[in-house]
């Protein structure tokens, strides 16, 4: 006898509740290290599960918040979340939460790096010394990023413009375009996906 959609539906979401639940068909997990520390990051478990923090707020005043394009400019590659975890997980270059401190001090995605985006609009003896940590050479006064590693940044979600202004502060220091990336789903839809969240170290 077949059963029912609702039947096979409730079904699948005890055999879920009993088991682990997958990122996606067969991924579990995914482990990455950052800090001396490894972390494993997968999807909460725990049916009727609801965000109760500030990513629950459904409503944001804009100005500031608008609500971001898909893309952040033609040339910088936009990425979900199994593009994150591909990322992370096989160390692709430098991922790097954009947003302010005060954001980030309260959860953040393992293995991300704070750099404020705001670092980036102004000249600064930090952002030289960040320039250079992603291969750029700066020479009579301008920069060399023919050696640049890849990034990805993220912020707060679909509503958030930090990473996006980072980004295009960046172009017009002339970073590459294709070494950009853009998560711009953010903390909002990594946490709606019930996905592993850390305090930073330190940070409580």
């Amino acid at each position: 006898m077949k059963l029912s959609y609702f039947a096979a539906f409730a079904i699948s979401t005890v055999l879920a509740s009993a088991n682990h639940v997958d990122i996606t068909a067969g991924l579990s997990y995914v482990k990455v290290k950052a800090n001396g520390k490894t972390y494993k990051i997968e999807r909460v478990s725990t049916p009727n599960t609801y965000l109760t923090n500030t990513y629950a707020l459904t409503s944001r005043p804009s100005p500031p918040f608008f609500v971001q394009p898909f893309t952040v400019t033609e040339g910088v590659e936009t990425y979900g979340e199994l593009e994150l975890l591909d990322f992370i997980s096989k160390n692709r270059g430098v991922f790097i939460d954009a947003r302010l401190p005060n954001w980030y001090k309260k959860s953040a995605i393992p293995s991300a790096v704070n750099i404020p985006f705001k670092l980036f609009l102004s000249p600064s003896k930090k952002l030289n010394k960040v320039l250079k940590s992603f291969g750029g050479v700066k020479k009579k006064g301008k920069w060399n990023f023919s050696r640049a590693k890849t990034i990805l940044l993220y912020c707060n979600g679909a509503w958030c413009g930090q990473s996006p202004t980072a980004i295009h502060a960046l172009i017009k220091l002339g970073y590459p375009k294709d070494k950009m990336k853009y998560y711009r789903g953010g903390m909002q839809s990594w946490q709606l996906l019930g996905l592993t969240t850390i305090v930073p170290k330190g940070k409580k």
